[in-house]
Parts: C-alpha cells; structure tokens; sequence
C-alpha cells in the first residue's frame, strides 16, 4: 500500500512525539517505535493519531510508487473497514 507519514506529519503540525503520545493515550516510545517501522500502529491507534493531526487517515499514508491506482485505495479502504469492524 504505501508508507506511513507520521514523521513528516508530525513536522508539519509542530507536534512533538510526547504531545502526540499524551493526546492519542501511548507512550512516547510507541510513537518513536512507528516512526522508525519497528511496529504498526492498531487501527484504532491510526485512526487517533490521524484525529490528534487533525488529518485525514487517508493522508497518513504515501504511495512507495509516486501515485495511488484506484485499486490501492480500494484495497486500503477494505483494510480499514475490516479492522474497523473488529472494533465494533
């Protein structure tokens, strides 16, 4: 699908990785550990940080290929509705 954009995100809207850890509830090694790919975040720890962002989930993410196919979109949106109705 593509990579996660926390980093560069985080850059943008002047939020540091404690501020971020303490709005989304995790520590500020979690918000360390995903920024260096060392884990995943849940979806439901995704979709907090995106709202944390004030960003859209969608935009948490950058396509390794330059452009996003209407497929990988698709793809993306099954994902997250599948995780989403785990939670439920």
């Amino acid at each position: 699908m593509g990579v996660l954009r926390l980093k560069e995100l985080m850059r943008l809207k002047e939020i540091s990785r404690d501020e971020l850890a303490s709005k989304v509830g995790v520590s500020a090694t979690t918000i360390s550990n995903i920024n260096s790919e060392k884990n995943l975040p849940t979806i439901q720890l995704l979709l907090s940080i995106a709202e944390a962002l004030d960003v859209d989930v969608r935009d948490m993410f950058e396509s390794t290929k330059g452009s996003v196919s209407q497929s990988e979109i698709n793809e993306a949106r099954e994902l997250i509705n599948a995780g989403l109705s785990k939670l439920k």
